[in-house]
């Protein structure tokens, strides 16, 4: 998937940095991921894939050209919940059934880092360990974010009462995750938008989750990282303008 978003997104000359950040790649891989993961895995399957692989990084092309603010996932999002539609018209594409989550006891530790893997549809204590170790070398402060970030969806999750099963393996945290990440990177680190997003990401997909007719996936990322972009401009455009120290006057000595 990766591979072919590249090579389209090349051919469709795409913005340069946007490539050189992976972005389209990114895109198409997670419409991938998703593809395995919600639907019964077969020959057919895959030709979808590498179809949609090419379909999305097209989507992200157009939205990197038309919209002002950066895309992000929205690619991918968009692009799955048409083709969630179009599976119910398509045999080939058999709908994963994965029932109730189980009532269990909040397992912290483990729900904290399976937030973290979770973000790449693996939800498993290694993979959370590897994001956490790839996120510590690439900048540190953006590790201690995602822990954070983590810890705040889940806590807010056990504290609703949310299924023990949802909470422990990342389902409800991997938004706040990708949110306080995504509002850290594009704002130049602030940690309170980073909080922020942290919380309005666990709340958005809380709410699509229950009231959407399609999968929740990453909209909360998406939708949280716009709403603090758009928070902030609001701050700077309406917000109380910082003191200026008074000047201050050049006192000739006395002589």
């Amino acid at each position: 998937s990766v591979f072919i978003a590249t090579v389209v997104a090349r051919l469709l000359k795409a913005d340069r940095t946007l490539l050189d950040l992976g972005l389209f790649g990114f895109n198409s891989g997670l419409m991938g991921l998703a593809m395995g993961n919600f639907y019964e895995p077969d020959l057919a399957l895959w030709v979808w894939v590498m179809v949609l692989a090419a379909v999305v990084a097209v989507v992200a092309v157009a939205m990197g050209k038309w919209l002002p603010i950066p895309f992000l996932a929205a690619p991918f999002i968009v692009t799955f919940w048409v083709v969630w539609f179009i599976a119910d018209a398509r045999p080939e594409l058999i709908k994963l059934d994965f029932g109730p989550w189980p009532v269990e006891d909040v397992k912290w530790v483990v729900a904290l880092v399976d937030a973290l893997g979770a973000t790449l549809f693996a939800p498993a204590i290694l993979t959370g360990v590897f994001f956490f170790l790839g996120v510590l070398v690439s900048n540190w402060r953006h590790a201690v974010i995602a822990l954070v970030a983590a810890f705040i969806a889940v806590a807010l999750a056990a504290h609703i009462g949310t299924a023990g099963g949802a909470i422990n393996t990342g389902f409800v945290g991997f938004n706040a995750v990708l949110a306080a990440l995504g509002a850290a990177a594009v704002l130049e680190g602030d940690l309170r938008l980073a909080i922020l997003a942290a919380l309005l990401g666990t709340w958005f997909f809380s709410y699509i989750n229950r009231n959407a007719p399609v999968p929740a996936l990453a909209s909360g990322f998406v939708l949280a990282v716009w709403t603090v972009m758009f928070l902030d401009w609001l701050h700077r455009r309406f917000g109380p303008r910082p003191a200026t120290p008074p000047a201050t006057r050049d006192v000739q000595p006395a002589v």
